[in-house]
């Protein structure tokens, strides 16, 4: 039985008069505290638990593969949103204002950055944090998938702007497997801007010339002018002087909150800025830029990842012992945990085929619905991790003279953050898990019904298979020390 996750959140205050839902500063995630509505501006938090069904393995069943695919952890920021925080920063230290409630700060607030030459766009020590933290729990929650002492290789994309993707990889595998990471783990970086790979990479739209993520288009603008003119009504009201926000400038505080948050392990100022229900408000404004940005409502933008999710249901029906040889003729026996590392975007494109979300109505652009299952903050954050596990359950058991009897039956088991989601329409097995052989049909007839890959690509006769995960040998991943 697993324990490792943790799937508690604490609701506690900010220390000012606007109460607000917070997580972190809990085992696993960054010390302070953070409102839990930031999307893709935030640590790394567990839950919620939406669903109601229980973390631990069901009875019967044993967990013998597991999978994930996760996004870096927390970082600084790239330099295009640097040079916001130095704008804002310009603006309020070139203004005669006083400042009152939660803007008191104002007058001393600077961009925390000690070293921006050193530090934009990459890992922060809050990500450091985390995806160390995340190697020591998968450890201990998968102790049956790895031996000690043994190989193991993890996979990541090569992130072209920055190393953080893969140096999330090498901190996980620090986490995992201790003081010999550097000779037990090897870390193999995808390069998705190869022509070679297309499909068979962490981040195939990348090659890909029909994939545009407009970051939501008319439906995050149209909720950007619905929300943000109350909000920054209300901020303004609290200067005097010749210091005016406007709307491009309020949207920053979310964003600056979560990213100062986990760059200096203490609550930002900007955390209390927000009400709750504000909040709430941008965190619609995430899951409009995502659902619509490449995610359901974005037509094939959300389908890129479909052939890398086939590829690992591939290995769960092959099984744990299975042995795989390359193209140089060499026998390649992966683990049983399949660890790989992307970004954002892809995570989405992930999200938004494994069957989690299916039949979700489409997000309005002027209102935040009622009984909404598609909200970002839930597996989208820094480190946000799509995890799979292979269920291996004794159904129809009989008891005879030898004990307890059955036939074995395989189940999926889909998480986000560590949260177990029901797979729509295929729930009916232990824990609400999803009979693998159904699990892979579902798959395959998203693939039928997204269209055939290099067409919907649009990039002409690449690869449309996943092979990376059972060959180590490919000419466009290079292999990284933990």
């Amino acid at each position: 039985m697993k324990t490792f996750f943790f799937t508690v959140l604490v609701i506690s205050f900010l220390g000012f008069a606007l109460a607000q839902d917070t997580v972190g500063g809990e085992p696993g995630t960054i010390p302070a505290k953070f409102p839990s509505h930031l999307g893709g501006n935030s640590p790394w938090f567990p839950g919620p638990d939406v669903n109601g069904i229980p973390y631990e393995t069901p009875p019967g069943c044993t967990i013998d593969m597991a999978a994930f695919t996760s996004r870096h952890g927390s970082r600084y920021p790239d330099p295009s949103a640097f040079q916001q925080w130095q704008n804002l920063s310009l603006k309020i230290h070139s203004a005669n204002f006083t400042s009152s409630g939660p803007l008191s700060f104002l007058p001393t607030w600077r961009p925390v950055l000690s070293d921006p030459d050193q530090q934009l766009s990459k890992l922060s020590p809050g990500g450091w944090k985390e995806l160390y933290d995340m190697g020591v729990a998968y450890r201990w929650g998968y102790p049956q998938l790895y031996t000690d002492n043994s190989p193991f290789v993890l996979w990541s994309n090569l992130y072209p702007a920055a190393p953080r993707v893969v140096d999330s990889a090498r901190l996980f595998a620090r986490g995992f497997l201790g003081p010999n990471a550097t000779t037990l783990g090897k870390v193999y970086s995808l390069n998705s801007s190869d022509p070679r790979s297309l499909a068979n990479s962490l981040a195939p739209s990348d090659l890909c010339p029909n994939y545009v993520d407009d970051s939501g288009g008319a439906n995050a603008t149209q909720w950007a002018d619905v929300y943000l003119p109350p909000i920054v009504a209300r901020i303004n009201g609290m200067l005097s002087g010749n210091l005016v926000f406007d709307a491009s400038d309020v949207s920053l505080f979310p964003y600056l909150c979560g990213f100062e948050s986990q760059i200096t392990g203490t609550t930002s100022p900007w955390c209390d800025v927000f009400t709750t229900d504000e909040l709430k408000q941008y965190e619609y404004a995430q899951d409009l830029r995502y659902y619509y940005g490449s995610g359901p409502g974005a037509g094939k933008n959300g389908t890129f990842m479909l052939p890398f999710l086939a590829a690992v249901m591939q290995r769960f029906q092959d099984g744990p012992e299975k042995e795989y040889v390359q193209k140089d003729g060499t026998v390649f026996r992966p683990s049983p945990l399949i660890a790989t590392f992307t970004n954002d975007g892809q995570i989405n494109q992930l999200v938004s085929e494994i069957g989690v979300f299916d039949g979700e109505f489409s997000l309005p652009p002027n209102r935040i619905p009622d009984g909404q299952r598609y909200v970002a903050s839930r597996y989208v954050t820094m480190r946000g991790t799509i995890g799979f596990e292979r269920l291996n359950c004794r159904v129809n058991a009989t008891v005879s003279s030898h004990g307890s009897q059955g036939a074995q039956q395989q189940y999926v088991r889909v998480l986000l953050n560590d949260i177990v989601y029901p797979v729509i329409g295929c729930a009916d097995g232990p824990g609400r898990s999803c009979e693998l052989e159904k699990y892979v049909q579902i798959v395959k007839e998203k693939q039928m019904q997204a269209g055939e890959f290099n067409t919907v690509c649009g990039f002409g006769n690449g690869t449309d298979v996943t092979t990376f995960l059972t060959d180590t040998t490919l000419p466009f991943e290079s292999a990284v020390t933990p």
